[in-house]
């Protein structure tokens, strides 16, 4: 080999060197794969849905796994943020693991159980899907293991453990979703539902699992005075996350309503595929936060860093997406094809406002300005639900630029306020716990 050729080969070879030694590049990277596998294996599985159902039931199916999947985000209870915050300096990890662990699945079996026996008067039609008492038990059972699931995600990545958090949400979790499906064949929305949970609820168990093993201490319900010193900053934080979760819960609910089940079933699948995009989004920003808060200095640089990163992941995606959506959705069907290749292209659009939103939202929780989180929050939130509810009517594709629009509203406030009135040190001075 030349010289003159072997000068960019070393090249390359020391920016690949250099970028593995990036931790903030090297975990982004894994938890893009693992969002990839994750997301490519609910794509497979609503495929195999939309087969073997009917789009009324996949529309059903769809509102109750959006359900589940918001309401395992309610019943954290702030602890995955603060487990993100803690966990590295914590002086009892396995005890805060195993006591949040507790907490979460309480919390989400109550709140499943809560809206299970509101149905009727919010959305009569998908209470016929759990209309009786083991229809409801089994919904209970399988949203609290998803709340854990959720919560294990951001235990492995407090614990820079992400290479654990992909062979088990990328790889257990996508097989077990194709597969079940053929084993609940027949069962209608709540069978189609079930494969999703059931496949959540193997992994949630498998994860901490692998968590406890991993962790020095006693398994004890005795949380460490690090975790107990976020009390304040756990609760801003779950406020904030309500409510950017809200609206995956309420949009479906406002199309079914609005436009019919079938309807409902073509934003659904639309949404799924948007949340290959979406989810790549969601992870490369937690991941970012977690190593913004890991870090002592330089956090300024860091931030800079990771909205650069959501900003090319988030243009690559939507630009692939607005290309590629009929396509995408023709594997489904052509019902899905025809009705919400515009919807996709539209969710492909907001996705990058929620890059902007989830930014900006990270700005504030290291500003740790506990009513500037709540309060951008809320206005964003706020205009995503009420445009949707006066726009649901004219179809999907409006139902679709509220999420993005209010997304974008949230971007833009975070970033304001965090350059004026709520900064965040560049440097971190020593903690000092509150007084327990």
């Amino acid at each position: 080999m030349s010289a003159s050729t072997s000068a960019p080969v070393r090249a390359l070879a020391r920016r690949w060197h250099a970028a593995r030694g990036d931790q903030l590049l090297t975990n982004s990277a894994l938890m893009l794969a693992t969002t990839v596998l994750m997301a490519a294996g609910g794509a497979i599985f609503w495929v195999i849905a939309a087969r073997l159902a009917h789009p009324a039931e996949v529309g059903l199916a769809g509102s109750l796994v959006a359900a589940g999947d918001t309401l395992g985000l309610f019943a954290q209870l702030g602890l995955n943020i603060a487990l993100l915050r803690t966990l590295p300096q914590s002086t009892r990890q396995a005890a805060d693991v195993v006591t949040s662990g507790l907490v979460v699945l309480t919390a989400g079996a109550a709140f499943a159980l809560g809206y299970a026996l509101l149905l009727p008067w919010t959305s009569p039609r998908l209470a016929t899907v759990l209309d009786s008492p083991v229809g409801i038990g089994v919904f209970c059972v399988l949203v609290a293991a998803t709340a854990l699931n959720v919560l294990s995600d951001s235990a492995f990545l407090g614990l820079n453990r992400v290479w654990s958090y992909l062979r088990l949400n990328g790889l257990l979790m996508s097989l077990l979703k194709c597969v079940l499906p053929f084993l609940l064949a027949g069962a209608g929305a709540l069978g189609l539902y079930g494969s999703v949970g059931g496949a959540i609820a193997c992994c949630a168990a498998a994860s901490v699992w692998v968590i406890l093993r991993h962790l020095p201490g006693r398994a004890s319900l005795r949380p460490s005075p690090e975790l107990l010193a976020t009390r304040r900053f756990a609760a801003a934080g779950y406020v904030t996350y309500v409510l950017t979760v809200a609206p995956l819960l309420v949009f479906p609910l406002i199309v079914i309503n609005a436009q019919g089940a079938e309807a409902g079933g073509a934003y659904f699948i639309s949404f799924q595929v948007v949340t290959l995009l979406h989810a790549v989004i969601l992870a490369v920003a937690n991941s970012c936060y977690a190593e913004c808060e890991r870090a002592t200095a330089g956090r300024h640089r860091l931030v800079g860093k990771s909205g650069l990163t959501l900003l090319a992941v988030s243009g690559a995606g939507c630009l692939a997406m607005v290309v590629a959506a009929p396509y995408f959705l023709q594997i489904f069907g052509a019902h899905y094809a025809d009705s919400g290749t515009a919807t996709l292209r539209v969710l492909a659009l907001a996705a990058m406002g929620a890059a902007f939103n989830y930014w900006g939202a990270l700005r504030l929780r290291l500003a740790s300005n506990l009513a500037a989180m709540i309060l951008v929050q809320l206005v964003s939130t706020t205009v995503m639900l009420v445009l949707a509810v006066a726009l649901a009517e004219r179809g999907t594709v409006w139902v679709a630029a509220a999420w993005g629009i209010g997304h974008a509203v949230g971007g833009v406030l975070g970033w304001v306020v965090t350059s004026t009135l709520a900064r965040f040190a560049d440097e971190v001075p020593t903690p000092e716990l509150e007084t327990v």
